[in-house]
């Protein structure tokens, strides 16, 4: 099985910028028992090998004990997505900005998903939010890569409704005369002899 690197690493503290200041300072972060750190790894070294069960165990434990670990939420989504869980590694990813809205990996990885799942406008705005995250110039670059790769994709890929607009009157009008009048034939042809 190939290797994945998903680019998740154990963080000792998320760095967000302070604006009226201007300073860094560390958000804060949920405090974890001393196990925690080793169950992590090992799910990152499964998630690594291409183990996605076995990964989404490791972190599904992390957030039994920890409910409040946005890491644990990231590498239990990116389990699940791998798995082809889509709908809980959603959950998982969103639980995880929710709980931290400046973690650049809950971000990047929901945004990934989204793109994947061709909701891209759903996936540029979490790629937005990523890079207002993104602390040093290699995330900034992920994120970068990541865009660039998906624009290229849209280039190639038929477009698709968004069905973020209302319908038109005439589209409306057609809709219902695609339902009634097969009906009134269906009508005419059993009932009426």
């Amino acid at each position: 099985m190939a290797t994945i690197d998903f680019g998740l690493a154990v963080r000792d503290a998320a760095l967000i910028m302070n604006e009226p200041s201007g300073e860094v300072v560390a958000a804060p972060r949920t405090m974890v028992p001393a196990e925690v750190p080793a169950a992590f790894s090992a799910g990152l070294e499964f998630i690594n090998r291409g183990e996605a069960l076995a990964a989404a165990e490791c972190f599904e434990q992390i957030v039994e004990r920890n409910p409040d670990y946005a890491d644990a939420h990231v590498g239990l989504g990116i389990a699940y997505a791998i798995h082809g869980r889509v709908y809980q590694a959603l959950d998982h990813l969103e639980e995880a900005t929710a709980l931290e809205p400046h973690n650049f990996f809950a971000h990047f990885k929901l945004g990934q998903l989204y793109f994947k799942l061709h909701v891209t406008k759903k996936g540029y705005e979490e790629m937005r939010k990523a890079l207002d995250c993104a602390t040093s110039n290699e995330e900034r670059k992920l994120v970068g890569q990541l865009i660039h790769q998906e624009r290229q994709y849209e280039k190639k890929r038929l477009n698709r409704p968004t069905w973020d607009r209302p319908f038109s009157g005439r589209t409306k009008w057609l809709l219902a005369a695609s339902v009634v009048v097969p009906m009134f034939v269906m009508f005419l042809k059993f009932y009426v002899r």
